[in-house]
């Protein structure tokens, strides 16, 4: 198993730190702006628009946000675990859920697909 050393940890907690600020900010302004969204979403729109301003993240961040992505299959456990106490809601409603999972899962590839190359287009120049 490696290791880390001082540099890393004080690293990966500087990303940490900036990421929780934005989340932090995010609920702030959603909570006073009475905004119909979750105030994570606000902050990483905000972090975005951030980053699109600055030009690039720095190294810190970005290896702090690789390492939360290498986890990233930890945070979905709690979820999946929750499905098992709504047993009920998905008997009573599985047409629309399969309906939202059939439609949404082609339109979120899509809509990713063409972000993804407006993105490339953009920071290519």
């Amino acid at each position: 198993m490696k290791g880390f050393n001082l540099g890393q940890i004080a690293s990966f907690s500087a990303g940490l730190a900036v990421l929780a600020g934005f989340q932090w900010l995010g609920n702030i302004i959603t909570e006073a702006l009475q905004l119909p969204m979750p105030g994570a979403v606000t902050g990483l729109l905000l972090l975005f628009a951030t980053l699109a301003i600055t030009g690039d993240a720095p190294s810190w961040l970005a290896q702090a946000c690789y390492r939360l992505i290498s986890l990233l299959s930890l945070f979905f456990i709690p979820a999946g675990v929750g499905i098992f106490f709504l047993g009920d809601i998905f008997a009573d409603n599985w047409l629309a859920i399969i309906a939202a999972i059939l439609l949404a899962t082609p339109i979120a590839i899509v809509v990713t697909a063409l972000v993804m190359q407006f993105l490339l287009r953009r920071f290519a120049k």
